[in-house]
């Protein structure tokens, strides 16, 4: 099966069935959307093109994995290049503009292609496809409550963004449920190269057998021409130094002038990639019945904390990308100023709390009372159906979700937490301020 037709990177006459049903989503499901991206035009087609390349990338990755052994960790983290590049490519192209939230709503979208990595016990695919679903759809809700009435192009572009992220979640649950499969009888996933790639550089003999720029001629054409270029005519000039100057007292008659003095050379770029900012800690402390988890990231692994007591607090601080599971019945957790971090627990008897976050996903698998969230940015919860009696407490938070399970059946389904509201002065006789919910969440 080729796939250029749609706008995807082939993979060769023959691809695995999973791969064949890639391609039949795409069809389907992204096809339309970057129609709808293409009418708009501005930042939507723009951010619409980078989706474009990262729903390549992704198929470039299930070829990989479909024709290839299972590579090692460095190998596989490199082969998330093209990915990552995408999802930086994402965040460039938010704007200030008309476009702003059809940009922060692809933005958001872009999370669910790390669903390639995941694997139990960190968690499953669809863990990370689900959260971008809401997250996503907050943005384009706020486009669609702007333009429902006015620019049905408008709200077209909202319905084929959220149709890409469903049909990819029911594309991952019935293809990859537990995680993406590769071939054991594959090839060396080091030496793939996916069809998106860039063509290799041409070689070394190859550029020097390029023809030389022949030599300027005589005449006013010749001249009239190399005047056309502008500023490139002089890009061959020599630069003449203070030295040879010879209206400068730096001048040097019948001497050679001295080489200049070498630059230093230039420091290396710290990495772009911020993570933990110390070492990584895991430690009881019998004083206060603490457990200290600090500085861990994703090298750590998943990071097993064992509460033997429900008597134990759980202290969670600067951690980067990183996945803590609390095994047992705990007191409280609290986590502080961590970014991209899964936490996993069974009970709480308290609460669980979360202060300057981002992008903070909390499982519960049993219950806890109540969840407090202030000045974090990205926070999705799940529960399950022993823990419908959570309560939300949130401040100075944003890009808020729950998922939970509908009470006839296991299907998730997930909704925001409201971070706008209309607040109304009344007089019944006294005055008072009353707090409504805006109908952006009525949707």
């Amino acid at each position: 099966m080729a796939s250029g037709s749609r706008g995807l990177p082939a993979g060769g006459d023959e691809v695995s069935a999973s791969v064949a049903a890639f391609d039949e989503y795409c069809s389907k499901c992204l096809e339309p959307f970057m129609g709808a991206c293409g009418t708009l035009g501005g930042g939507a087609a723009a951010g619409g093109a980078v989706i474009k390349k990262a729903w390549a990338a992704q198929r470039d990755f299930l070829l990989m994995a479909s024709t290839c052994k299972k590579p090692d960790q460095t190998v596989l983290g490199s082969k998330m290049a093209p990915l990552q590049a995408c999802l930086k490519e994402a965040g460039d192209c938010r704007t200030r503009d008309d476009f702003e939230n059809h940009t922060k709503a692809i933005g958001e979208a872009m999370g669910c292609v790390s669903w390639v990595m995941m694997y139990p016990p960190a968690g499953l695919p669809k863990d990370m496809v689900e959260p971008t679903i809401g997250g996503s759809d907050y943005w384009a809700n706020k486009v669609r409550m702007q333009y429902r009435k006015t620019n049905p192009e408008q709200v077209a572009f909202c319905d084929t963004l959220k149709a890409l992220l469903t049909g990819l979640l029911a594309y991952v649950q019935a293809n990859h449920k537990t995680g993406l499969e590769w071939n054991p009888k594959g090839g060396d996933c080091a030496a793939f190269s996916g069809a998106g790639s860039a063509p290799p550089a041409p070689p070394a003999a190859a550029r020097a057998a390029a023809p030389a720029r022949p030599a300027m001629g005589g005449g006013s054409n010749a001249l009239f021409g190399e005047l056309s270029k502008g500023l490139a005519v002089t890009s061959g000039l020599k630069k003449v130094t203070k030295d040879q100057q010879t209206w400068r007292k730096e001048f040097k008659a019948d001497e050679t002038a001295p080489a200049p003095a070498a630059k230093a050379a230039p420091k290396p770029f710290a990495s772009a990639k911020a993570g933990p900012k110390g070492p990584p800690k895991l430690e009881f402390i019998q004083q206060g019945m603490k457990w200290i988890v600090e500085n861990q990231g994703s090298s750590s692994g998943v990071v097993t904390v064992e509460v033997t007591d429900k008597k134990h607090q759980v202290y969670i601080y600067g951690c980067v990308d990183a996945t803590i599971d609390i095994k047992g019945k705990c007191k409280m957790v609290a986590i502080d100023g961590c970014k991209k971090t899964k936490v996993l627990l069974d009970d709480a008897i308290s609460s669980v709390e979360l202060v300057n976050c981002q992008r903070i996903q909390v499982q519960v698998r049993g219950s806890v009372p109540s969840v407090a969230v202030d000045k974090t940015d990205g926070f999705l919860c799940y529960l399950g159906k022993d823990g419908l009696e959570t309560t939300f407490v949130t401040s100075k938070s944003s890009e808020m979700n729950v998922a939970f399970p509908k009470p006839d059946s296991d299907e998730q389904m997930e909704m925001p937490i409201p971070e706008q509201f209309v607040h109304t002065i009344k007089f019944d006789p006294k005055p008072r301020i009353t707090s409504d919910v805006s109908d952006l969440y009525s949707h």
